[in-house]
């Protein structure tokens, strides 16, 4: 009790010794303050002492840390003894926490502050208008040019702007009340992002140019993690707020057009276009066409590379909703990334080489993303020359590439076709391809020296491998052994007792049988 005369070590250690406590009484999910009533009771009194002492006050920020800390790691006391709430959540407000003297205690604050907040939920109820108007200060976006220093980072902010959107959605306030709130939260930054995108369009100092450019990126970034308090529960339609986010959307789009700094431009707005999806859900489609356009537009092996993973799970998630969009953009966007596989490149210029390598596996999961989502069609409707450079690509990906990884989702890409299409009923000519293309692939990337089976990655490459060679054995019958027996096999000089044995293990309805024979014979 008499901390005020003791030295900070021993204020420190006491606390601390509190906070360890948890790892000697294991519970589960926390229950500290339930079951055993010894224990229980112990702890609770422990803790009032803690929170009702005053301790948090103490001039030293370890001790300060310790007290945080230790209020977040024993959330669970708050829901017993609701009535210490409002003096600990000042203690994170003031001079104590967020508005501390020292940069470290305030960044660490506005971790654990947002810990704490998501952890109490309903008892927050009471103080969420009072909260929300304390942070505001917090929640300003420092421009570049006015020299003044926040009192937070933009990482530490990242936080605070977490906190304030889940302190709207668990509200227990009508939709209506939700929404004005998050406008409250998010008009700022639109303004703000306005008025900094046109200084930045008239900006001629590359360094000026670079902050100002980092201070929108941050704008949208602050409005992406507000995004985060959404769950299946309370969904951004339930709580009202579509609005304000297809707002956002609509202010932070034109960035894309920007020419200067494009990298951390579009960086930032397609990290909020990926939340967007998962929020907003088909409200955020009509958005998508133009924002892809602009993405397409100078990009090198890296935008596309970041950009793919977007229309992939827009394609999985939308599916066919999105096949007109995807039929439009499909050409586009494989011409963009065969631009840039085919740009020279020096010799021993390894990151343009690993650029190149990701980007390629970039390409193939999204041909894995469209056939596996149902869409081959999309690649069907592409005209039979574009259909045959595409085809070419994947057989290139499967054998002559020396990446394990790129081949497994190429050979899971023929086998998808062959299953789609490689029936009679398929495209004309598809057959054709499976005996000229598919089945050699199938033998001549195992053959390859590059093809290591000590390699984790090369052995799933060779079940997807032997997968493909199943699947075309599935949907052509006899005539596919008939083929191995007497062609194929054959002009690779197989002995006719392995070619005998190789199309028995094809038959066997175990595919691992036949995974295991490739893997000893070839």
């Amino acid at each position: 009790r008499n901390w005020q005369t003791t030295r900070f070590m021993e204020v420190e250690v006491a606390i601390r010794l509190l906070y360890m406590l948890a790892e000697a009484l294991p519970v589960s999910h926390g229950a500290h303050f339930s079951g055993d009533v010894t224990k229980a009771t112990a702890l609770q009194d422990m803790m009032r002492t803690l929170v009702t002492s005053g301790v948090s006050a103490y001039q030293h920020t370890s001790v300060t840390l310790e007290f945080f800390e230790t209020v977040v790691r024993y959330e669970k006391f708050f829901a017993v003894e609701p009535q210490h709430v409002p003096a600990v959540l000042m203690a994170f407000l003031d001079h104590r926490g967020l508005r501390h003297t020292s940069p470290k205690v305030r960044s660490r604050t506005a971790y654990l502050f947002s810990r704490f907040v998501k952890s109490l939920n309903k008892q927050m109820n009471p103080f969420i208008e009072d909260v929300l108007n304390r942070i505001q200060d917090l929640l300003e976006l420092s421009p570049p040019e006015n020299g003044y220093q926040a009192l937070l980072s933009s990482d530490d902010q990242l936080f605070i702007y977490e906190t304030a959107g889940v302190l709207i959605v668990n509200s227990e306030y009508s939709a209506e009340r939700k929404q004005a709130l998050m406008r409250n939260l998010l008009t700022p930054l639109m303004e703000k992002f306005k008025v900094l995108l046109e200084k930045l369009m008239m900006a001629q100092d590359e360094e000026r140019q670079m902050a100002l450019a980092d201070c929108l990126n941050h704008a949208v970034g602050f409005a992406s993690r507000t995004s985060k308090a959404f769950s299946n529960k309370q969904t951004v339609k339930q709580c009202g707020c579509s609005e304000v986010y297809l707002d956002c959307l609509q202010t932070f789009l034109p960035a894309l057009s920007c020419p200067l700094q494009k990298e951390v431009l579009r960086s930032g707005v397609r990290t909020f276009l990926h939340r967007m999806i998962i929020c907003l859900e088909e409200e955020v489609l009509p958005f998508i066409p133009s924002a892809s356009e602009h993405m397409l537009k100078d990009c090198e092996a890296k935008d596309l590379q970041e950009f793919i993973p977007l229309i992939n799970q827009i394609t999985a998630k939308f599916k066919t909703q999105v096949s007109p969009f995807l039929q439009q953009m499909f050409m586009p966007l494989l011409h963009a990334i065969f631009e840039v596989l085919l740009l020279p490149a020096e010799e021993n210029d390894q990151s343009a080489a690993l650029e190149k390598q990701m980007l390629r596996r970039s390409y193939f999961a999204f041909l894995q993303t469209v056939t596996g989502s149902g869409m081959s069609e999309v690649i069907a409707n592409q005209g039979a020359e574009n259909v045959e450079r595409v085809l070419f690509t994947v057989i290139q990906g499967a054998v002559d590439y020396p990446d394990p990884i790129a081949q497994k989702t190429c050979f899971i890409i023929l086998s998808k076709l062959v299953e789609l299409w490689g029936g009679k009923d398929g495209p004309v000519g598809f057959a054709d391809f499976v005996y000229k293309h598919i089945v050699p692939a199938c033998f001549l990337a195992p053959l390859k020296q590059t093809f290591d089976l000590a390699d984790a990655q090369t052995v799933l490459a060779l079940s997807e491998c032997a997968v493909t060679l199943k699947t075309i054995h599935l949907k052509r019958g006899p005539e596919c052994v008939q083929y191995l027996q007497q062609e194929y096999l054959p002009s690779l000089q197989v002995a006719p007792e392995i070619i005998q044995e190789f199309c028995q293990a094809l038959q066997q309805p175990d595919a691992k049988v036949f995974k295991n024979y490739l893997k000893v014979k070839f």
